[in-house]
């Protein structure tokens, strides 16, 4: 093989180790970590993206394993394009380099040199003798260089099962030593700081312990964001299309339409004056009337059911929360602890359901953290967890921010929850419109108070309010 050609096939071999690196790790990873993934401690696409960690920190060294046997397959290619009187003076003059680099009965270079000698370099046994030479030589550099990568993988390999297998005894005993870690807690602090570690075990005792906090997450947890009825086709019949009836709970404003349903009761003035009712029935006919706009009043593309029949069945799918924190510095101590553990546990739930969460931390000004993947996000709530409340409270600044993100698409479906101690001045009466407006629409609004000096009026927005004392 002519030298320019293994040049240009150097880059398809290290993508070749690259590809079996990566395929043992896949191997080991999936083996190690099957109870993590079927109890879903783990997510597939964790589990992928911890082995892409891994393979990203060793795979510059699979160029350096490459380029091990580099010199030796230059120095074959130079002998390969040799001429026929270059090739023996080559071969004489690198015996001493031979004799160290392989044993006589691997490749014995001087018995081929006294063989050639014999004839001229026109007779066919000299040219048999080259090629002889030639092939058992390349077929010795790879089976070498094949055996060191393998190795070099398997060691990395070993090093990667060693660190997969001590994540999985870990994950197996979460929670037994009474720290109060699941075995997801567990693998979300896999790649967080050690400060957050031992921050993060502290708060799981007191989500462990307190019956405030799971009575929160239940709550959260059953806010249905769009009750839809599924169609039960009969068998084999094609997808259906459904447009479901008006519902209270999801009304979200007002549109164009002619659902008698949902019709707004302006409309019925026109059908109390035989004047004005042909212009009701050509609005009607032309879907003009006003009426209110629902989720339920979207066409619906459902799958035909393998089951027989016509009956319905709700589904429920729940929405996101938005949660605003008070970090002042009279939600220091035992409270700013309590605090802690609540958004922890909110965090955890919004990961176990799929639930996107957005964080509002405010005293005199505003931070914010989305939660939309706790094993990517996790270290954007070390700030938070690990700082100590101070400053004062400004609740209308954290308002604000909450109502921008309830007005969004993505969290129209969305509850709000309030944890402060609500020592400060009444809400203003624009914030207090927006929260009716928002409860309107179908937004359920929680609150958790410490002290005993809370101001009544933010406690009577609330549809739920739990009162903290201390940590529990």
């Amino acid at each position: 093989m002519p030298r320019h050609e293994d040049k240009r096939g150097a880059k398809s071999r290290v993508e070749r180790l690259s590809a079996l690196f990566l395929q043992r790790l896949h191997e080991i990873a999936g083996s190690v970590y099957a109870t993590g993934l079927s109890s879903g401690a783990i997510r597939p696409e964790e589990m992928e993206a911890e082995i892409q960690r891994y393979f990203a920190r060793k795979k510059s060294g699979l160029q350096d394993v490459y380029s091990y046997y580099a010199e030796q397959w230059d120095y074959f290619y130079r002998v390969e394009a040799a001429s026929d009187a270059d090739f023996l003076p080559m071969l004489q003059q690198a015996r001493s380099a031979f004799a160290r680099l392989y044993a006589p009965s691997d490749l014995d270079v001087t018995f081929y040199t006294e063989q050639m000698v014999r004839y001229p370099r026109t007779d066919d046994r000299w040219q048999t003798l080259r090629r002889h030479f030639m092939d058992k030589w390349r077929r010795l550099l790879e089976g070498r260089e094949e055996r060191y990568q393998e190795q070099h993988i398997a060691r990395l390999c070993e090093e990667y099962f060693r660190i997969a297998s001590d994540m999985a005894r870990m994950l197996q005993n979460a929670g037994k030593a009474g720290d109060g870690l699941s075995p997801r807690l567990a693998w979300l602090q896999m790649t967080v700081s050690p400060e957050l570690r031992a921050k993060i075990r502290q708060l799981s005792q007191v989500v462990r312990k307190s019956r405030l906090i799971g009575e929160l997450n239940q709550a959260l947890g059953r806010k249905k964001a769009d009750e839809q009825r599924l169609y039960q086709a009969v068998r084999g019949r094609s997808p259906v299309e459904l447009c479901l009836p008006a519902a209270h709970s999801d009304i979200v404003g007002i549109t164009e339409g002619n659902d008698l349903n949902a019709l707004l009761p302006v409309e019925y003035c026109y059908l109390s004056d035989p004047a004005l009712e042909p212009i009701f029935f050509r609005r009607y006919a032309e879907r003009k009337l006003a009426v209110f706009d629902s989720v339920s009043h979207r066409i619906e593309r459902v799958d035909a059911s393998s089951r027989r029949g016509r009956d319905m069945q709700r589904h429920r799918r729940q929405g996101p929360f938005v949660v605003c924190v008070d970090t002042s510095g009279s939600m220091e101590g035992e409270r700013e602890v309590f605090s802690k553990a609540i958004v922890l546990s909110l965090a955890l739930m919004a990961d176990r359901l799929r639930r996107p969460c957005r964080i509002v931390f405010f005293s005199d000004q505003t931070e914010v953290v989305e939660l939309e993947n706790l094993y990517e996000d996790l270290p954007s709530l070390e700030t938070f967890l690990c700082l100590t409340f101070h400053g004062g409270s400004d609740m209308g600044c954290a308002m604000r921010d909450a109502v921008t993100a309830l007005m969004r698409e993505d969290f129209r479906y969305a509850d709000l929850l309030w944890i402060s101690d609500f020592e400060m001045e009444p809400l203003s009466p624009v914030w207090v419109q927006y929260v009716d407006e928002l409860k309107q629409r179908g937004m359920r609004l929680y609150a958790v108070s410490f002290g005993r000096r809370a101001e009544q009026s933010y406690l009577d927005l609330a549809d739920r309010v739990w009162k903290a004392a201390s940590v529990d």
